[in-house]
């Protein structure tokens, strides 16, 4: 705790121009001489820090010091600030702004008001159109994941069942494009994945709880394995969507074969599987399995007697 509070208060010194020992007294709910204490610490480990008397007066790093140059480049740094300020733009995290707030303070000053120039990736999993209410809503989430409290739901599942629960939301998932909330359910007593996008109303409960033990390891991020069978589904695929379905499956997954786009990787065998590859339209021939081939026959034959 000491060493976590010492490396907090550097950061606020690096942010700040002069940082009185009573405000840092209050913010980590110390003592003002533990204060000076740790403040000693932090000279004798090389931090160049004097005091400034009068009425504004405190403590304060001299300009020339900043965190050694090995402990990352500017473009290093540029790319961090960059990739956390996108994730915060979907889901907002006052602890994930302040640590970006606390890496830009660590930039020489010709870089501290550096404009993101090689940052080069941007995290958007709201769906097209207006997404405000859609971040609001993962806004909501992580509120209630950060204050402990039970979140209700009005939740539509894949066959149009609309259920309402309650909800202890423990962490929040982003894969595959889509945001998932890993939460404890009450109606089902057992942790399960909701989709965000499936979320129709968020309400944050007076009601505490207690989070369980999880670490990351337990959780089932392979989870469409849990209700859906894998098959493994090979696919000849036409130049003019190529890209695109390099995009779905990943350019690794898909080869070039005697002059033909192959596709051979292990996926869920369910409706939206035949939805995804009916969007590409002829772009795609199924050559196994034969039973998502005569699936794949009867959808498009339904489809089709709907225009007779």
């Amino acid at each position: 705790m000491k060493f976590e509070t010492m490396i907090n208060i550097l950061f606020d010194m690096l942010s700040k121009k002069t940082v009185q020992a009573k405000y840092l007294a209050q913010k980590y709910g110390i003592c003002t001489r533990t204060v000076i204490r740790y403040i000693t610490c932090l000279e004798l480990a090389g931090v160049p820090i004097y005091a400034t008397r009068g009425r504004n007066g405190g403590y304060r790093i001299m300009d020339t010091f900043r965190l050694s140059s090995t402990f990352m480049t500017v473009k290093e740094f540029e790319q961090v600030i960059n990739s956390l300020s996108s994730i915060v733009q979907s889901v907002p995290d006052k602890a994930l702004s302040s640590a970006i707030n606390k890496l830009k303070a660590t930039v020489k000053p010709e870089y501290g008001g550096f404009d993101i120039k090689s940052g080069n990736l941007i995290i958007d999993g709201g769906p097209w159109g207006d997404t405000v209410g859609y971040k609001a809503k993962l806004q909501v989430i992580e509120e209630s994941l950060n204050d402990n409290r039970e979140l209700f739901i009005r939740y539509h599942d894949r066959n149009g069942a609309i259920s309402e629960r309650v909800v202890e939301p423990h962490v929040i998932v982003f894969k595959q494009g889509i945001w998932y909330i890993y939460a404890y359910c009450h109606l089902r007593n057992e942790f399960r994945f909701f989709k965000t996008g499936r979320i129709e109303i968020a309400n944050i409960l007076n009601t505490k709880f207690t989070r369980r033990d999880l670490s990351k390891k337990e959780l089932p991020l392979d989870f469409w394995h849990n209700s859906v069978k894998a098959e493994r589904v090979v696919m000849e695929i036409d130049k003019t969507v190529a890209s695109d379905v390099e995009e779905w499956l990943g350019i690794e997954n898909v080869k070039q074969e005697n002059g033909k786009y192959i596709a051979d990787v292990s996926l869920p065998f369910d409706d939206g599987l035949v939805s995804k590859i009916m969007s590409y339209s002829s772009g795609i021939k199924v050559l196994s399995p034969d039973a998502l081939k005569d699936k794949i026959k009867a959808t498009a034959l339904a489809v089709a007697s709907k225009y007779q």
